[in-house]
């Protein structure tokens, strides 16, 4: 070979790597709607094994190669970094703390069952792995129904618990930027951001986990007493992402658990997979002008 023509395909071959390198980041936004037009959206940014998710009033930054979780609260510029069983054990201590004192309030009449249903819902939640089984399995329909969410093809199917249809859902297998997580890992380091639901139920079931791990939910329906709840994919692309985007603005307090957990106690979590309940953000890319990370709000 033409030792020229021989050094010009390593040059572009190397220069195509640095590029596909530089796409490996993924930048999602998903949107939830209720009957009534009430919308709300959160954003998600992945790379390798870290993720970013952002609503109106937090960050939250969740690192699996390392186990740690990076809570950011741009609007008291602060952030709190650790690992994720700190932060369950602090957020139970507090639970527990704020029952008891609320059972003391109660007539002594209410208290002994007060505390019992109390106690009830605090061990589902000291759980540190879901129960993946149900009393009657579950069981996911595919249809012959397809749609096409910004530009892929997605199938339908239905997710029935005997014969209850608890939620439908469009899956394509053309994308899927959650496939390359630890998905096992995951859902261990973010248990405490989904409380005990019935939708939580059968997502927590090794089928639904399986099946979302080889098709990417790109809209679900959950049927409600007030009507249906829509989440969507709005927006999915490969973004090249900084690293500093995965860590807390330098100049941000680093604070107690104590001041996390009283703030976190007043807000709603994030939802940390396609398909749960988001909140309101602005949602930031930073292949914009996010080059170093900034207060996104």
């Amino acid at each position: 070979m033409n030792i020229r023509l021989f050094l010009t395909v390593l040059l572009l071959s190397g220069f195509t790597s640095i590029l596909n390198a530089q796409q490996k980041g993924w930048f999602i936004i998903e949107q939830q709607e209720d009957r009534y037009g009430n919308a709300s959206s959160q954003s998600v940014f992945i790379q390798g094994q870290q993720l970013r998710i952002e609503n109106a009033a937090s960050v939250f930054i969740i690192d699996l190669e390392n186990e740690q979780l990076t809570l950011v609260f741009p609007v008291q510029q602060i952030f709190w970094k650790g690992s994720a069983r700190q932060l369950r054990e602090a957020i139970l201590n507090s639970l527990k703390q704020q029952l008891e004192e609320m059972i003391a309030r109660l007539p002594e009449h209410s208290r002994a069952e007060a505390d019992s249903s109390f106690r009830s819902e605090l061990k589902l939640l000291e759980a540190d792995n879901s129960d993946s089984t149900l009393s009657v399995p579950l069981k996911i329909e595919k249809t012959n129904t397809f749609d096409t969410i910004l530009g892929f093809v997605a199938q339908k199917h239905n997710i029935f618990l005997d014969s209850v249809l608890l939620e439908t859902i469009w899956t394509s297998k053309e994308i899927n930027p959650y496939s390359g997580i630890n998905s096992a890992l995951f859902r261990k380091m973010t248990s405490i951001f989904r409380p005990p639901s019935r939708v939580q139920a059968h997502r927590e079931t090794d089928l639904y986990q399986q099946f979302t791990r080889e098709n990417m939910v790109m809209r679900s329906v959950i049927p409600t007493p007030v009507g249906e709840s829509t989440t969507e994919i709005k927006q999915i692309k490969g973004v090249p992402i900084p690293g500093d985007f995965f860590r807390p603005p330098p100049d941000y307090k680093n604070a107690r658990i104590e001041e996390v957990i009283a703030i976190t106690m007043d807000q709603e979590a994030p939802f940390v997979t396609n398909g749960l309940k988001p909140e309101k953000t602005s949602p930031q890319n930073p292949s914009d002008e996010q080059q170093k990370i900034r207060p996104p709000y």
